[in-house]
């Protein structure tokens, strides 16, 4: 297995995942199960499964977006998920797992 750090945004890095295990988005080998805005409406807790690209609001950093693969949940009643996550800002740093809070996904991008 090669270990790396992928630099960049937490897109890059969750692209970069998708890419790598062969979803390019092209050729309808991704699909978008929802797209909504920041500012809502935000998707049914229901639409998302494991390996999801996920768009969301970062409640716990500021109130901004920010992208990452879901996992599985953790406390669906809380919409809280375990999530693969790149603290993006070109950190030197690997990506982790974390808890996030999924009440406000606004896209959903699923492998085809």
């Amino acid at each position: 297995m090669k270990r790396e750090i992928i630099q960049g945004s937490c897109w890059d890095y969750a692209n970069a995942v998708y890419n790598r295990a062969g979803y390019p988005n092209r050729n309808g080998q991704r699909i978008t199960i929802f797209k909504g805005k920041k500012s809502g409406p935000y998707a049914a807790i229901a639409l998302i499964e494991p390996g999801d690209f996920l768009y969301y609001i970062n409640h716990s950093y500021y109130d901004v977006e920010h992208s990452a693969i879901f996992i599985e949940w953790i406390d669906i009643q809380r919409s809280t998920a375990l999530m693969l996550s790149y603290g993006g800002e070109h950190r030197k740093a690997p990506a982790r797992y974390r808890p996030y809070d999924l009440s406000s996904v606004y896209r959903i991008i699923r492998a085809n």
